[in-house]
């Protein structure tokens, strides 16, 4: 499904690699009950496999199709229903019991998910297996949390299937925004991809005749820095976008996207000199920069860990460099006041007249973070016109009507007791 298809095609390329199953990818969930109707007569286990984020379950279709699925599968032992991805480890129990499925992978799922399929396979115990969540007598069992994997040893897509994407560079992040599921999915702690195993995966993307790199990453400054740090590692930079231009982009004619979707730069790691390096070697003339508000007191709020100086530092610099800074803000976050609404603005107005975009966004409480509880995120009247006369210049723009309704049903389906967050600290 296009809503988890990046990481569906790292757990497809990690399985595949074993050698053991028979792995369908399903693209349609109305293709899942024939397909295993089909697939029942032919193998004597079969294992269904979801990849899971909340903004999904928003759509009634997507909820009611899932719930209809596991529902017509349950009672049948040769069919185990595993759910992953963000949703799920931020709302495990609810995953089982809300929404049917049998066993939940917690955290990062190439290594767990493998385990899974070899112990399947030798007719072992899965509550041997590190990772895994499930009910027995309708009581939570955790089997405990496994060590990060090791990037390097997993492909972000399965090359031999001729799926290309964006390649996974970093895995974890240290800081641990509260509205944001990364830290509190894949660790503090951030591992990186080798350059050479990253060169690796482009030069298999050209020959497939992918041609446009981008990567996966929580922060695009960040590549080789295990912790918090204002300083990014600008010669490893350099070195990964130096390799990539002359192996790849000079034989087979690929560009380098870096610091645009699915990435970002954070505002205090952004500097004159980074900026005219990244710019001798990239084609995308923006760059995103997560602001996220331009109230200080939110910053800290929301444990961002730099300041609103940082942002109008980091765009004064890409401007300078030839970048256009490409800014989100989101609204409605916890604790957020109209004077932090009022400082975000005039922020906005300010990042516009140096020649800023501004992205903008509604906040959304996301299972598995410090802000699962929080109320959703809401635009006020007066600042939705503001932004509308933002956006009619073409100088702001983003989802943030949908994000305000998506925000919304994850409150209802809460109260409903459908999504049920699990408490992070």
């Amino acid at each position: 499904m296009p809503w988890t298809r990046y990481s569906v095609n790292a757990l497809v390329a990690a399985i595949d690699k074993l050698d053991l199953i028979d792995v369908y990818v399903i693209d349609k969930l109305e293709d899942i009950i024939p397909l295993v109707n089909l697939l029942s007569k032919k193998y004597v286990k079969l294992v269904l496999a979801f990849s899971l984020n909340t903004i999904m379950l928003t759509y009634d279709e997507i909820l009611n199709k899932i719930t209809k699925i596991n529902t017509m599968l349950k009672g049948n032992n040769n069919i185990i229903k595993i759910a992953g991805g963000p949703h799920a480890t931020g709302d495990p129990l609810g995953t089982i019991k809300k929404l049917g499925f049998d066993i939940v992978v917690i955290g990062e799922g190439e290594k767990t998910l493998s385990d899974i399929v070899e112990t399947i396979v030798n007719n072992g115990d899965l509550l041997r297996i590190k990772g895994l969540y499930t009910l027995h007598n309708n009581k939570p069992i955790f089997t405990g949390r496994r060590k990060p994997i090791d990037l390097n040893k997993y492909l972000s897509f399965p090359i031999w299937r001729k799926i290309a994407g964006p390649i996974e560079i970093t895995r974890g992040c240290p800081y641990g925004c509260f509205y944001c599921q990364v830290s509190y999915m894949h660790g503090f702690n951030a591992r990186h991809r080798d350059i050479e195993n990253i060169v690796y995966h482009a030069e298999a993307m050209a020959k497939l005749g992918f041609h446009d790199i981008r990567f996966i990453t929580p922060n695009g400054l960040g590549y080789g820095l295990a912790s918090l740090s204002n300083r990014p590692n600008i010669d490893l930079l350099e070195e990964l976008l130096e390799r990539l231009k002359r192996k790849v982009c000079k034989r087979y004619g690929s560009r380098i996207f870096y610091g645009t979707f699915p990435s970002e730069f954070r505002p205090e790691h952004i500097s004159y000199e980074i900026a005219r390096m990244i710019r001798k070697y990239v084609a995308n003339k923006n760059i995103i920069v997560g602001a996220q508000s331009g109230s200080d007191r939110i910053l800290k709020t929301i444990n961002r860990e730099h300041s609103v100086s940082d942002v109008f530092n980091a765009v004064e610099a890409l401007q300078k460099a030839g970048f256009r800074a490409d800014v989100d803000f989101i609204i409605g976050l916890p604790g957020e006041t109209k004077e932090d609404q009022l400082s975000s603005l005039d922020v906005m107005k300010k990042l516009i007249s140096m020649g800023a975009r501004i992205h903008l966004h509604v906040f959304i409480p996301l299972p598995g973070t410090p802000f699962a509880f929080a109320e959703p995120g809401r635009i006020p009247k007066w600042l939705k016109k503001e932004v509308y006369r933002l956006i009619g210049k073409g100088t702001a723009y983003g989802q943030w009507i949908q994000q305000e309704k998506i925000a919304q049903k994850i409150y209802m389906l809460r109260r409903k007791g459908i999504i049920l967050p699990r408490a992070v600290n």
